[in-house]
């Protein structure tokens, strides 16, 4: 028994390991955005970038068709931004994990990130697989959940690597 509870405890830990986001994530960086288009709708405190968008926060990268940036004025009316709202073909990548959704959505005050819609997850060899992941920055976690209004009894899917099993030394 005890044989078959260690390599589910190792598969527990591993799944605990993967989504690392909050742990590395520095969410006082600057938030720098590459795209094709901008359009600005300053009266409506929001920015929509399209085309192959590329935003990079410290060492996150999220890369989508198009994102949508809401911001708020400080006193001296420079924009503060408050959340990033990404749509189509959704790829996030932070050190070895690399994650994919339908939609992304970063609040930055809440520090919170989630990704919805077919996520995959992806860190050295593991896999998971969900409708939503969210990962809270402010406390280190995160949760799977692959329960939908179409699919109510939805399960979340992983696959992780078990590392080789080393040839015991014999005592002297």
């Amino acid at each position: 028994m005890a044989a078959m509870i260690r390599p589910l405890l190792a598969g527990l830990a591993l799944l605990g390991a993967t989504p690392t986001l909050a742990q590395r994530f520095d969410s006082s960086a600057p938030i720098d955005v590459d795209a094709a288009r901008i359009d600005i709708a300053d009266a409506e405190n929001e920015a929509i970038f399209s085309g192959a968008v590329v935003i990079r926060q410290g060492n996150l990268t999220l890369n989508a068709n198009r994102v949508r940036i809401t911001y708020l004025k400080d006193a001296s009316g420079n924009p503060q931004v408050q959340r990033l709202d990404a749509l189509g073909a959704v790829r996030l990548a932070q050190g070895t994990m690399r994650a994919t959704a339908n939609t992304g959505i970063y609040d930055v005050n809440a520090r919170l990130v989630t990704l919805s819609g077919n996520v995959k997850m992806d860190r050295d060899g593991n896999r998971l697989e969900g409708a939503r992941v969210v990962w809270n920055l402010n406390s280190g976690t995160s949760s799977f959940d692959a329960r939908t209004a179409a699919n109510p009894g939805g399960r979340v899917t992983g696959r992780f690597t078990v590392p080789e099993k080393k040839a015991a030394t014999p005592p002297n």
